[in-house]
């Protein structure tokens, strides 16, 4: 794929001088959430439709300079316009930042209300035990799933679950070649390599 500037620009806040390792490359470590719960992390990736990029490699970015600094998470960091995307997948979603979606406070609530609270308050620790990878950074979509099969507790509320998670339906796939879907939102990429230019 050529590289593309998009119409509408995008900005991320990352380490100050880190454009003169232009291009940038992604990494093959699976990134660790800083604004969201490890297990509502686990639980989008577990349900997130193959279109979308995934949220483990994925690089955020803001529609506006202003909101990469407020949201960008390193205050000593430089504002940098994204240009030359190749390859990969874009999204976007109307919040500012995922910490702010209604599921990244409410999620894990929903999980353990699911779960039962007879069965929290009295279910063996080896019960416990088996379901507590759940919280782990990181997992991937498979080793979830894996979870959900081999655990009874949870291939019995699985379906239920699934149904409360929405955060991939409000998501939009968005182009280099069209406006953003949101004015605002925060919008995550995987790609090849790309440019960040001050």
């Amino acid at each position: 794929m050529t590289p593309q500037n998009p119409i509408n620009p995008m900005y991320r806040l990352d380490n100050a001088a880190l454009d003169k390792k232009n291009p940038q490359k992604s990494r093959p470590t699976r990134r660790i959430p800083g604004n969201v719960p490890y297990v509502v992390d686990n639980l989008w990736e577990w349900v997130r439709p193959a279109r979308f990029p995934s949220r483990r490699h994925c690089v955020c970015a803001s529609p506006k300079a202003e909101l990469a600094q407020e949201f960008g998470g390193n205050s000593a960091g430089t504002v940098f316009q994204v240009t030359q995307i190749v390859g990969g997948k874009i999204a976007q979603i109307k919040q500012q930042d995922a910490k702010l979606h209604d599921e990244a406070r409410t999620l894990h609530k929903t999980l353990l209300k699911l779960l039962d609270s007879n069965w929290l308050s009295n279910a063996p620790l080896a019960q416990k035990e088996a379901i507590a990878p759940l919280w782990m950074p990181c997992l991937s979509r498979d080793e979830v799933e894996s979870l959900f099969i081999k655990i009874p507790r949870l291939a019995k509320i699985k379906e239920d679950l699934i149904a409360e998670i929405q955060f991939w339906n409000e998501a939009k796939i968005a182009s280099l070649n069209e406006p953003w879907p949101f004015d605002d939102g925060e919008i995550f990429f995987e790609a090849d390599s790309w440019v960040l230019q001050p």
